[in-house]
C-alpha cells in the first residue's frame, strides 16, 4: 500500500490497493466514453478541478459524490468477498 498526502488531511495516509484500481477504472471509463474533466464535472455537477484530485489520489470523494461519479459514467461497483 502506498502513502499518499491528501491535501484536505494533516498527515499522509495509506491508500488501499482497491481504491487506485477503482479509480484507475474510472479513468479508463472516462477516457472510454472521450469525456474530458470538465464534461465529466458538468455531469456531476462539482468543479473539474475536484475531478482532477480524485484522479491523481489528491482528495477523496464523498460516498455521495463516489455514486455520482459512477452514475454519471454509467458504471456499478460489485463487492466480491475473498
Amino acid at each position: 500500500m502506498q502513502l499518499k498526502n491528501f491535501t484536505h488531511l494533516k498527515s499522509p495516509v495509506v491508500v488501499d490497493p482497491n481504491w487506485e484500481v477503482i479509480v484507475s477504472r474510472l479513468v479508463e471509463e472516462r477516457h472510454r466514453k472521450s469525456l474530458s474533466q470538465e464534461a465529466l464535472a458538468h455531469k456531476i455537477g462539482c468543479a473539474s478541478s475536484l475531478i482532477h484530485k480524485w484522479e491523481q489520489f489528491k482528495r477523496l470523494p464523498s460516498g455521495f459524490l463516489f455514486l455520482c461519479w459512477l452514475q454519471a459514467l454509467e458504471c456499478e461497483v460489485e463487492i466480491k468477498k475473498h
